[in-house]
């Protein structure tokens, strides 16, 4: 699998503290090697971003992405309230 990056993602990961860092590292190699897996609880937005997908870095931190084909457009990140 493939990714690309935002402007927006990557501004808003240069934000994070360390140690949501390395939950995000930790995630995204678990996505790489799994988007389904149950502990990211990946699942597909509705509504006005019904063509996005999240999963979950922590308890609160969410990744936004959206696929195209088998590439990985990683759109943003943050809190709950903040992505949704």
């Amino acid at each position: 699998m493939r990714f690309v990056v935002s402007s927006r993602f990557s501004r808003r990961s240069r934000k994070l503290t360390s140690q949501q860092r390395e939950l995000l590292r930790a995630a995204l190699r678990r996505f790489a090697a799994d988007p389904r897996d149950p502990l990211l609880r990946t699942h597909n937005l509705k509504g006005d971003l019904g063509d996005y997908w999240a999963f979950s870095a922590d308890d609160d931190l969410r990744v936004l992405f959206r696929w195209d084909g088998d590439l990985c457009f990683l759109v943003t990140l943050g809190g709950h309230d903040e992505v949704y």
